[in-house]
């Protein structure tokens, strides 16, 4: 080895690494298989919503707007409606029960419903409801839309009802529960029931309620329906609501109508009673539709002009040479009216009403008087019927007997043949009333 040379390096010492721990195999019953993993994942994306999603719909959607959907699901206690949205909005199912617990949704239907909830979750109902989270600003809202609100009605209090909004305390006045007076609001009390909100009590924290107003634009949807229907000329069937003297209310549907006392009947009524009742079907003509002070259509009606008239078929009913009975309805100068039938009066001249002359029918006749008349004529065209009481006095004899009684009866001796004395006497007395005239 050389002085300059350089000694060989000494060899490194192999460096060891530690093998990797083994992997344990998987356990059986803890690993869940690939399959079940990815079913797990996509349901959890496709129930899972992107915030920026999420932002956007509660954009497009506010408590209080009005949707249209279509119901997917009908389940114990709840819908799923599809409106268009991300995904299906939930809509309690209570408020489509019938009280005997009938559902009356079913899937496919076509409902419009509120947003009550505008979230991540959709939450739809019938009307905007107040819940303990929303309380009054539900009530602000539902004001501000002109939507109604659902309440429980816990109690009566001074003047009204108190009512449960779901967490905001509503107060209905007593005025305002009904479309009339209310003469026991006690029936509420437990019910669920529909209302606008009139206003806000801020300070008391608390929404004034009416039953009234909801109710009666409901009256006002369904009369602005009936009236698109009728036109003057129409006849249609109606309810008597309400008999007053001067007329009765009649309710066509949703819209009420006049029928104005001389027009219930052929004959004069001193009152509606007289001749309708209460809750009564009529069948009535309408005459004419105006608009009122208060903006609301005033419908007049007619019952007798929708009922036939009793001159109809009057020449069949009465026929001249026919022996009547009726009652004296008026005296005049000239005469005595008598009512036959409802509605049809015949008039006895003065000189019918005895075989001798009279100077007044009071003479002889007094209103409500029964008498017995003979028909003289009958004018169907102007409503008009002759009568004789004079005639009436003989017995009436039949054409037929009169000709049977005629031929029947012996015949009426003739006069005897004169003699010739007769004859020479008889010219012997006008000889001599000659020569007397002559003299």
């Amino acid at each position: 080895m050389t002085e300059n040379a350089e000694p060989d390096p000494i060899p490194a010492a192999p460096i060891s690494t530690p093998a990797p721990d083994p992997v344990p195999a998987p356990d059986p019953e803890t690993a869940a298989p690939s399959t079940e993993f990815a079913r797990a994942l996509e349901a959890f994306e496709r129930g899972s919503r992107p915030a920026a999603s999420a932002a956007g719909a509660a954009k497009a959607l506010a408590v209080g707007m009005k949707v249209r959907g279509r119901v997917v699901t009908v389940a114990h206690d709840s819908l799923l409606i599809e409106f268009g949205g991300r995904s299906e909005a939930v809509a309690e199912l209570h408020p489509f029960r019938d009280p005997d617990g009938a559902v009356r949704v079913a899937v496919g239907d076509e409902l419009e419903l509120f947003v009550v909830e505008a979230g991540d979750q959709v939450v739809l109902a019938p009307s905007i409801r107040a819940d303990p989270g929303a309380g009054l600003a539900a009530a602000r809202v539902a004001r501000a839309a002109g939507v109604p609100v659902i309440g429980r009605v816990t109690a009566i209090n001074a003047g009204g009802l108190a009512v449960d909004l779901g967490g905001a305390r509503g107060f209905c006045p007593l005025s305002q529960i009904e479309l009339g007076f209310c003469a026991d609001p006690s029936v509420y009390v437990g019910r669920t029931l529909e209302f606008l909100v009139t206003s806000i009590e801020e300070t008391r924290v608390s929404a004034v309620l009416s039953r009234k107003l909801l109710l009666r634009r409901a009256e006002d949807e369904r009369a602005r329906a009936v009236l698109a229907t009728l036109k003057p000329g129409a006849e249609v069937e109606g309810t008597v609501t309400r008999l007053e003297p001067f007329g009765a209310f009649v309710d066509l549907g949703g819209a009420d109508g006049l029928v104005h006392i001389s027009e219930i009947a052929h004959v004069r009524v001193a009152h509606p009673r007289d001749a309708l009742r209460e809750g009564e079907r009529v069948r009535v003509r309408v005459l004419r539709i105006d608009a009122g002070k208060d903006g609301r259509p005033r419908i007049a009606l007619s019952i007798k002009a929708a009922s036939p008239g009793p001159w109809e078929g009057i020449e069949r009913r009465f026929r001249a040479g026919m022996r009547v009975t009726g009652v004296v309805a008026r005296l005049t100068d000239f005469g005595a009216f008598v009512t036959l039938v409802p509605g049809i009066d015949g008039l006895v001249h003065i000189s019918q009403v005895a075989a001798h002359h009279i100077g007044h029918v009071k003479e002889l006749l007094v209103v409500g008087q029964q008498v017995e008349a003979v028909v003289m004529a009958v004018d169907a065209e102007k409503q008009r019927i002759a009568l004789s009481i004079r005639e009436a006095q003989e017995p009436a004899v039949e054409p037929a007997a009169a000709a049977r009684e005629v031929a029947a009866a012996p015949a009426a001796p003739g006069p005897e043949e004169p003699t010739t004395m007769a004859i020479a006497l008889r010219k012997a007395l006008e000889e001599a009333r000659k020569r007397e005239a002559i003299g």
